[in-house]
């Protein structure tokens, strides 16, 4: 019994001798740990770059010499602000709680990266121990956009056109409860039919959807430039993140107009053609030319400058226009002297009705500047309404009248010298019995 208490006791001083050595050994030791203390933002969105602050520190008793702290380049994060690999010298003895060392990187997250918490691993050494691998996680929320889209950039005052605004869901996470709306603060341009917001219920990573509007822009409305501003609101499908876009968008108002040209008069061998703006926009540098045709020909200048016209407003220009193979129209200038005979005015008579079945339209050409900057043409036909001169003899009265006229003088010719004739025949016959009586 004696001999069993014995050894109880030599067993549990070796026991006692044992802890001690070993905890003296623990506290004379080195004990490097890492471990993360934050990263911002939280979550980290896809394609961005997060700040990771690490804390490394020493539990053990000893100095931790030529510590050695390297970060992965592991997909989906990449180091971008500094060396992977950072040395920090010696770490002391129980350099814990607030007396540690904080480590910081700049980490860029890949754009196509899907959301959740990933793996940010990590080594590190010191003197006289191999490599430590720790792992984190780090939470990354894809990215959440979407891209407005205007397809039409120019708008015709007072007409009613289709808009079209294009969502597209440029981001990496689907996207629901989309409610998009518009609006010009001028009030310039307006929606009718229905009302400036739209609804999408969901809409899936790298899909479109279309957006229709019928609108009209103030045919009073000066033309330029003009700010659409464009709202969207929507909802992550993984957290129910509401997120707000406000962005903006150009429209023209503005663009090409209208002319009419009808035919004016026509004196002394000059036509006026009346030259009017009928559409909303206004025109400028215009000018107006007769082009080659087969039955007109322009004497002089084929073109009119006008300058600036405003819609509504009108002008007059005038050319020197004469029919091809007749000679001039309405009130053109033609001189034919009193001595023609009757076949003229027949030939006349044969040409205006051969003239009247041609075609008496005139061709015009109208080049403007519209309100974008852009160089326009506008070809219209103006309807002319044809006569011969009065004084030509051309029409079939004055051919009847021009063939009397000759008739008779031509008789009252005869007549004078028969009567001359038979005057002096009966003076001399008198003359001749006078002067048989004296005898």
């Amino acid at each position: 019994m004696k001999k069993i208490s014995y050894f109880a006791i030599v067993f549990a001083m070796f026991l006692i001798v044992g802890i001690g050595i070993s905890h003296a050994v623990e506290t004379t030791s080195p004990n490097v740990q890492v471990s993360l203390l934050n990263q911002d933002p939280s979550p980290a969105s896809a394609g961005d770059i997060v700040n990771i602050r690490l804390k490394v520190e020493n539990t053990g008793g000893g100095t931790a010499n030529n510590v050695q702290v390297e970060m992965q380049n592991a997909y989906p994060f990449s180091v971008v602000d500094k060396s992977a690999l950072q040395e920090l010298g010696a770490l002391y003895g129980y350099q814990t709680d607030k007396n540690y060392v904080t480590l910081e990187y700049k980490v860029k997250i890949d754009k196509d990266v899907v959301n959740g918490q990933h793996d940010l691993k990590l080594r590190y050494k010191y003197e006289g121990y191999e490599w430590i691998t720790s792992t984190f996680n780090i939470d990354v929320a894809s990215k959440q956009f979407a891209q407005i889209i205007v397809d039409k950039a120019k708008l015709q005052p007072g007409t009613e056109t289709d808009l079209k605004f294009i969502v597209t869901n440029t981001g990496n996470s689907p996207l629901q409860n989309l409610v998009f709306s518009w609006s010009e603060s001028n009030g310039a341009v307006l929606p009718v039919y229905s009302d400036n917001t739209k609804y999408i219920r969901y809409l899936d990573i790298g899909k479109s959807v279309d957006l229709d509007y019928k609108v009209i822009a103030d045919v009073n409305a000066k033309p330029g430039l003009y700010k659409l501003n464009l709202n969207l609101k929507y909802e992550s499908v993984q957290n129910s993140t509401l997120t707000s876009i406000s962005t903006s968008a150009g429209i023209f108002i503005g663009g090409e107009t209208d002319f009419d040209v009808a035919f004016s008069q026509s004196t002394a061998g000059q036509t006026s053609l009346s030259v009017s703006n009928t559409g909303n926009n206004p025109a400028q540098s215009v000018s107006v030319r007769v082009p080659q045709q087969n039955n007109f020909r322009v004497s002089g200048s084929d073109s009119a400058i006008i300058g600036n016209l405003d819609k509504g407003d009108y002008t007059v220009v005038s050319f020197q226009i004469t029919q091809s193979g007749m000679g001039n129209f309405t009130g053109a200038n033609r001189q034919r002297t009193s001595t023609q005979n009757s076949q003229t005015g027949v030939n006349s008579q044969n040409n205006a009705a051969g003239f009247a079945g041609r075609n008496n339209n005139l061709k015009v050409i109208i080049d403007y500047t519209d309100t974008t900057g852009e160089r326009r043409s506008v070809e219209k036909n103006v309807s002319i309404q044809f006569r011969t001169d009065t004084t030509t003899g051309a029409t079939g009265s004055n051919s009847r009248a021009n063939t009397s006229t000759s008739f008779f003088s031509s008789w009252t010719f005869y007549i004078i010298v028969i009567a001359a004739v038979i005057g002096f025949y009966y003076r001399k016959k008198i003359a001749a019995i006078v002067s048989k009586q004296k005898k």
